[in-house]
């Protein structure tokens, strides 16, 4: 990964840092409000959820520019989502508003570059999930 791309990823999870469960959380409720069919796939309260995906995120930022470090827990992570019941179709669903909550959290401090950023460390992160998930 581009030592930039990392760069902005960073800067931008800073910004949301003294507030992330709280965007976490509102991150799961517009999931389950735009895609209603993702909610059973999601056996624990929001809260629980959100701390999951608040360390999740903090794993995949300690190691941007070191990706072979997590790519094992990374795989393992999507076996278990397959087995919860994700589709590949569904990875869309959650990038999408994944990114709309970081625009919407951080207005212009997000800008093209940083939401491109986000785009690609996701797309990166799905596509590792749905490898595991494969084998």
């Amino acid at each position: 990964m581009h030592p930039d791309t990392a760069s902005r990823v960073r800067q931008s999870w800073a910004l949301i840092l003294p507030q992330r469960k709280t965007v976490c959380r509102d991150f799961y409720q517009r999931l389950f409000d735009r895609y209603p069919e993702l909610r059973p796939l999601f056996k624990g309260e929001i809260g629980e959820q959100a701390d999951l995906f608040v360390t999740m995120i903090n794993t995949v930022i300690s190691a941007l520019e070191h990706p072979e470090r997590v790519r094992p827990l990374i795989e393992i992570l999507g076996v278990r989502h397959a087995d919860y019941g994700v589709r590949p179709e569904d990875y869309a669903k959650f990038e999408k508003t994944l990114l709309d909550t970081l625009k919407e959290t951080l207005g212009d401090e997000l800008d093209a570059e940083g939401l491109a950023a986000w785009r690609e460390v996701f797309e990166t992160l799905s596509q590792t999930m749905q490898a595991g998930a494969a084998h």
